[in-house]
């Protein structure tokens, strides 16, 4: 388990509700291994999880664009590969299981600095268990790129076992 900070990242609240800079690094991380020729060789398999639908969504077309100019990592993404790349979001990930998973966080700071103490589905009834899910997805590596930074976690603000949860995982990983 490994925690990647992205500095420079924004979560873009409202109507975008996404970090940019967060998937562009997922993204690129995801074409570094899928280039590499011990990733084929090894039989790995790989996932993405998010927090949000926003953010998945993100990845998926960041992802479709590096396919159409990379037809070299299309293998991996279609049924002829033993577990093709995935990408889901919290409340979809149940279940499915990959030798590596790279999880977006998103939440962080927005432009002027400012974190809310929204955590999507952490912040509900259950978020425990939703964080749970995404943290046990990976089989041999998990890691974890977040712009915001387990200090910027006010629990005094920010109810939830989920959140309490969120924070100290992001603690141990530092």
């Amino acid at each position: 388990v490994r925690y990647t900070h992205v500095p420079g990242g924004a979560y873009e609240r409202g109507g975008g509700r996404v970090n940019r800079a967060e998937a562009a690094a997922v993204v690129a991380d995801v074409i570094r291994r899928l280039r590499n020729p011990r990733f084929e060789a090894e039989k790995s398999s790989l996932g993405i999880v998010t927090f949000n639908s926003e953010q998945q969504k993100l990845i998926e077309n960041l992802l479709d664009q590096e396919r159409r100019t990379r037809p070299d990592i299309e293998r991996f993404f279609g049924p002829e590969w033993y577990e093709p790349v995935f990408v889901k979001n919290l409340e979809s990930v149940q279940g499915d299981e990959r030798d590596v998973v790279l999880f977006s966080v998103a939440y962080g700071p927005d432009a002027a600095g400012h974190v809310t103490q929204n955590y999507g589905p952490l912040n509900l009834d259950g978020g425990a268990r939703r964080l749970n899910v995404a943290i046990t997805r990976a089989r041999s590596e998990l890691i974890v790129f977040a712009t915001l930074k387990p200090e910027q976690i006010d629990l005094s603000r920010a109810k939830g076992a989920g959140i309490r949860d969120f924070k100290h995982f992001l603690e141990s990983e530092k």
